[in-house]
């Protein structure tokens, strides 16, 4: 995709799609519902619970931001939560507006470079990030299955046979993180076997040239890590939050379950709902997973909502976790645009910011690789 000199129009198309859907999704509510329904339905749901919805993903924000701060702060003891903060509802937007969720990691990392921050450093902050959110969404998603995995498999078997292909697709890049951190020489043997093998069969390319890429690829990781172990207690801090995170962004079912008054399912089996939803949601290669989020969330939770509720349940899931972090994400953009455009000391000094030439340079190309994605969005899915 060629850059613009706009981020927003370097995801146009994105943008377009995620309106397009939301519009859709509307319009199906009240041609399903009928806009009576849709009137009645919003009178009688508990404002008090909604607010609360609404609450889970700013403590999400927070908290995702917060385990970036701690990332970065290991790397830059100046760092400032407030920017961290910002990156992270950048993550969230380009997370949101490119296929695999793969924009969120590289946009933060041009933005942190553009005030200054070393390379080596900026990759090592959210390479530690990346590896604890991998590690413990694995973790957290294997609890999920062992404690209901038989009731979800009664109930939608289809369904959890797609749960199934996710995990083991988080497990298998959870593998890979960990061999290559604590058995280099073995991941580099199987990697080199795969391209060797891809190359036979006349998949891949230049498998001298990919090889060569790989190894250094590999060489770098493993260097960052060898930094990351240094500071075992943040990356304990990391995980820990990132638990809590975790099950706040998963409990936003619950909570609209309790904004319509009503009971009988219990809170775990709401969770791994959500649980299951994203595992479904993170390796479709489209936008914010459209379709497949929605659908696998309106299939899950129909178990537990009256028919004539699982629409609009929908419809305030998808408006928390998937438009409004890419309406405040845009504007965290479109902010730190303007303000990665001034010297790091002009910064830290405060003061109004000024304008600058070098507002036009481009934020970067979101046409990522699934490998480089950053997974804080769990809709993302960060969040």
């Amino acid at each position: 995709m060629a850059k613009s000199t706009n981020g927003i129009k370097n995801n146009t198309f994105s943008l377009l799609l995620v309106l397009f859907s939301l519009i859709f999704l509307i319009v199906y509510l009240i041609n399903v519902d009928g806009v009576n329904e849709v009137t009645t339905v919003l009178k009688t749901a508990h404002i008090g619970w909604l607010i609360t919805a609404v609450f889970c993903m700013l403590i999400y924000w927070l908290l995702d931001a917060l385990v970036l701060h701690i990332s970065v702060r290991m790397v830059d003891p100046t760092h400032k939560f407030r920017f961290s903060l910002r990156l992270t509802m950048i993550g969230q937007y380009f997370n949101n507006v490119t296929p695999f969720a793969s924009g969120g990691q590289p946009a933060q990392a041009f933005f942190m470079l553009k005030r200054g921050s070393p390379v080596g450093k900026t990759m090592t902050a959210l390479l530690a990030k990346f590896i604890v959110y991998q590690i413990t969404l694995t973790l957290y998603c294997l609890a999920t299955l062992i404690l209901k995995f038989s009731y979800f498999m009664s109930e939608v078997k289809v369904l959890m046979v797609a749960v199934i292909v996710g995990f083991a697709a988080h497990t298998a890049v959870t593998l890979m993180l960990v061999g290559v951190a604590f058995f280099k020489s073995a991941t580099e043997k199987i990697a080199l076997l795969g391209i060797r093998i891809l190359a036979r069969m006349r998949i891949l390319k230049d498998p001298e040239a990919k090889a060569e890429a790989v190894l250094s690829e590999l060489e770098n990781f493993h260097v960052q890590f060898q930094i990351m172990r240094k500071h075992k207690s943040e990356i304990l801090k990391m995980c820990l939050i990132t638990v809590v995170q975790l099950t706040v962004y998963f409990l936003i079912g619950n909570v609209i379950y309790k904004s319509f008054n009503l009971t009988g399912t219990d809170s775990l089996t709401l969770l791994a709902s959500q649980a299951f939803v994203l595992m479904i949601a993170t390796f479709v290669p489209i936008p914010g997973a459209l379709g497949a989020a929605d659908s696998s969330f309106a299939i899950f939770f129909s178990l537990f909502f009256p028919k004539h509720l699982v629409n609009f349940a929908l419809v305030l899931w998808r408006l928390l976790t998937f438009y409004l972090p890419i309406v405040i994400g845009l504007i965290a953009t479109v902010i730190e645009k303007r303000r990665a455009a001034v010297p790091r000391e002009a910064l830290e000094a405060g003061g109004p910011v000024p304008d600058a030439p070098d507002l036009k340079a481009p934020v970067p190309d979101v046409a990522y690789a699934a490998s480089d994605r950053d997974e804080t969005d769990p809709a993302n899915r960060d969040s």
